[in-house]
C-alpha cells in the first residue's frame, strides 16, 4: 500500500542506498553522479521509504523557473507493482509545480510512459540514447580546453541555445574532477562545446551544443582522441543530421525514448544547436 511509504530528502547518508537502486536498475550512475544531483538540487532529491530503508527516488533539477526536470525515478525491485513508481513521480511533480512553473519536463523509457501519461505529462519529441566506441581520429582537433578562461563564453551560448540558465550545473560539472570539456571557437567567439565524464559501466558526453554540425563532428573527435577504446552514451535529440553524424562516427541507438511535459508540449532544454542533452535526469 502507498500510505506505507513515508516521503523525504536525500541527505549525503543516503548516497550508497541511492547508488544501489540505480545500479539495481542497470543504469550508468557513478557515486559522483548522485553527489552531483545532492549539490546541485539538494531540495529536489526525494526519497521514498518504508521505515528507514530507502526504496524509491525521484529528482527534480531546476533551472530557475526556465525548467524543471524530472529523473531517477527508481523503485527497488523488490517493492515494485505497489504503486511506489506513481507515488513519488507524483510526489516530484508537486515539488516541481510549485517552484512556480509548469515548465516540467522528463525523458521517458516506453515502460515509464503510461505511468506519466497517467500524471498529466503529455510527448513532445523523441530523443535517443547512442552508444558504443567512437571512431578516433588521427589526432586530436583544435579546440579549447572548457575551464575558467572559456567558461563566461559556453554559458553564455548555453543560454542562447537551450533556453534556461543552466550556469551552476554547468560551473558544476566544469570544475569536477575526471570531467573534461572542450570548446570549438570561430571568429565571434564559442561556438559549440561538449563535456565528457565517466560512468559506471560507459563514459557520458554531454552537454553537447553546436549551432554547426562541423563543430558537432569536431568535438565528437575530441571525446573519441581522449576515450580511445572506452565505450560511451551520448542523449541525442532524433534528427537525420544528429543519426548521420553520430552513425558515422562509430555509434548506434542503445535505446529509444520520449521527451515529455507537462499538461503542453513545450521545447524545453532544447533548440537546434543542442546536439546533446545533459543526461536523461538532468535534460
Amino acid at each position: 500500500m502507498t500510505e506505507d511509504l513515508r516521503f523525504d530528502r536525500l541527505t549525503p547518508g543516503d548516497l550508497d542506498s541511492a547508488l544501489r537502486l540505480s545500479t539495481q536498475a542497470g543504469w550508468n550512475q557513478l557515486p559522483a553522479d548522485w553527489q552531483r544531483l545532492l549539490d546541485f538540487t539538494p531540495e529536489g532529491c526525494l526519497g521514498g521509504r518504508l521505515g528507514d530503508r530507502l526504496v524509491a527516488t525521484a529528482t527534480v533539477a531546476s533551472y530557475g523557473n526556465d525548467a524543471h526536470w524530472l529523473g531517477m525515478v527508481i523503485v527497488d525491485e523488490s517493492c515494485r507493482g505497489r504503486g511506489y513508481g506513481s507515488a513519488i513521480l507524483a510526489e516530484a511533480l508537486q515539488v516541481a509545480r510549485a517552484r512556480g512553473s509548469d515548465r516540467v519536463g522528463l525523458d521517458a523509457t516506453d515502460l515509464g510512459r503510461p505511468v506519466y501519461l497517467k500524471q498529466g505529462l503529455v510527448d513532445h519529441s523523441p530523443i535517443d540514447r547512442w552508444g558504443g566506441r567512437l571512431h578516433r581520429p588521427p589526432e586530436a582537433p583544435a579546440l579549447e580546453v572548457l575551464g575558467h578562461a572559456t567558461l563566461d563564453a559556453v554559458l553564455a551560448l548555453d543560454r542562447t541555445a537551450s533556453g534556461a540558465d543552466r550556469a551552476p550545473l554547468l560551473v558544476h560539472l566544469a570544475m569536477e574532477r575526471d570531467v573534461v570539456g572542450w570548446v570549438a571557437t570561430d571568429g565571434r567567439g564559442a561556438a559549440g562545446y561538449a563535456i565528457l565524464r565517466p560512468g559506471r559501466e560507459c563514459a557520458h558526453l554531454g552537454p553537447v551544443v553546436a549551432p554547426e554540425a562541423a563543430h558537432f563532428q569536431s568535438l565528437l573527435e575530441a571525446a573519441a582522441f581522449v576515450l580511445e577504446d572506452t565505450p560511451v552514451l551520448v542523449d541525442v535529440p532524433r534528427t537525420p543530421e544528429n543519426a548521420a553524424t553520430l552513425s558515422g562516427m562509430g555509434l548506434e541507438v542503445r535505446r529509444r525514448l520520449t521527451r515529455m511535459t507537462f499538461r503542453n508540449p513545450q521545447p524545453l532544454l532544447l533548440g537546434p544547436a543542442i546536439r546533446a542533452a545533459t543526461s536523461f535526469e538532468l535534460g
